[in-house]
């Protein structure tokens, strides 16, 4: 019987393990790399489709997260989820392909428009944002690894479309014969990438001996907001829970000249920007029901028309303060939306391994946000202060009762992390 331990884990990092039934030795001798893979060229002709995608698999996944944790905050990051799960498609083959293309929205042609969409559209955020400060300008750094026994065989294939389009170099790990210095040794690699946000990603027992392969992928944000509210105007204020109690949160309070605004049928929008003018975080409340109305309508489409609707005008805006963390596991959640082949001993990854014995063990999936008068992660970030403009003559928006949000980028429509406040004084799951 094969241990269930490996993990397939983001937060905002991903990490997609696999396990085997122990075999034949088949040393492939080696070391980890030292030098980043050169990347393949992106092609801007594939970023639409991919963006696309990425929004169809946001709306699916999130959704499903709400379903599990009805009346609680939320919070995920499908970005880095699906650059994980696209990194574990390019070994799959037969049904488990066909099943991860659909859960992940993959373009046609299948499936080197997966492939080139993300790395282009990566390529494309890291151009905008991996030098920035988190202050002026916004910072967002991604980075993704290939983790291996030591005897387990890589199809040249697999690793070429993991090093040419994901920059995931590999490094092979004693999982048999030290996992403990393994599961050490990858949770140092994905705190060093988080900024130590995620400083211990793999629990005690999360490797052991019957794990073969780990894919990771690290997305980190730290960004200023391109107008910081004034934390003397921050007051205490009532926020109204969905289910009619009152709670007492800090509200942050400012006008704002020239900030996106859209209205659609049951629920209004902001769009906050950040230091930079190209990330922004998107800010839904519903207008009559309860959010639970508003999020039985987020699909592709809806998040499509949200992300480039705003149109531009003054706005009065009030804003909890918050910070939440979220663990999950996935596997089920992806199971139920199409793909659970993946997860079961029929699954065909023949394209990535020579071990005919592969199949995905679990997903777990956590996301850490921190939002105050600064910006996103503003604890570890320095803001430009900027005094709040003179009141504006648009409209008042109250952000007083529970919301959803959605971290972006402006020019791509590309959505990072998305989430939900119920209650602005939760900091974690029950």
């Amino acid at each position: 019987m094969v241990s269930r331990r490996s993990v397939l884990r983001a937060v905002p990092l991903a990490v997609a393990a696999l396990t085997a039934a122990p075999g034949p030795p088949r040393w492939l001798g080696g070391s980890s790399t030292s030098t980043d893979p050169v990347r393949v060229p992106p092609d801007p002709a594939t970023a639409g489709a991919a963006a696309t995608a990425v929004r169809g698999f946001t709306a699916d996944l999130y959704r499903t997260l709400a379903s599990i944790h009805p009346g609680g905050n939320v919070v995920c990051a499908p970005y880095s989820v699906g650059l994980a799960l696209a990194m574990t498609r390019a070994g799959a083959g037969s049904t488990t392909a066909d099943e991860m293309d659909a859960v992940l929205h993959a373009p046609y042609p299948r499936p080197g428009a997966l492939d080139s969409g993300f790395n282009t559209v990566d390529q494309m955020l890291a151009g905008r944002y991996q030098d920035g400060d988190g202050t002026k300008r916004a910072r967002l750094t991604t980075a993704n690894a290939l983790w291996t026994r030591f005897d387990l065989g890589l199809r040249p294939g697999f690793r070429d479309i993991l090093a040419g389009y994901y920059g995931a170099a590999p490094h092979p790990v004693d999982f048999r014969g030290t996992p403990e210095v393994a599961r050490q040794e990858i949770n140092t690699w994905v705190s060093d990438r988080t900024n130590a946000k995620v400083p211990e990603l793999l629990g005690s027992g999360a490797v052991s001996p019957d794990t073969s392969l780990i894919l990771t992928n690290t997305t980190y944000l730290m960004a200023a907001w391109r107008y910081p509210f004034a934390a003397t105007a921050t007051a205490v204020g009532p926020f109204t829970r969905d289910d009619g109690s009152v709670v007492d949160v800090a509200i942050m309070r400012a006008s704002f000249n020239r900030m996106g605004y859209l209205e659609g049928d049951g629920w209004r929008a902001v769009d906050v920007p950040y230091a930079g003018g190209e990330l922004a975080m998107a800010i839904v409340m519903p207008t009559r029901d309860d959010l639970a109305a508003v999020e039985a309508n987020l699909d592709v489409t809806w998040l499509s028309a949200l992300l480039t609707g705003f149109r531009m005008t003054d706005v009065r805006l009030h804003l909890p303060r918050w910070t939440f963390r979220l663990p999950a596991e996935l596997g089920a959640a992806l199971g139920s939306l199409g793909m659970p082949t993946a997860f079961t001993p029929r699954a065909d990854f023949t394209a990535m391994s020579t071990d005919p014995a592969l199949y995905v063990d679990d997903v777990v999936h956590e996301t850490f946000i921190a939002v105050d008068e600064k910006g996103t992660e503003a604890a570890a970030a320095s803001a430009v202060i900027i005094p709040p403009p003179s009141v504006p003559q648009g409209p008042q928006f109250f952000v007083n009762r529970p919301f959803l949000y959605v971290i972006h980028d402006q020019l791509t429509g590309v959505p990072l992390f998305i989430g939900r406040v119920h209650d602005p004084l939760v900091t974690g799951p029950p």
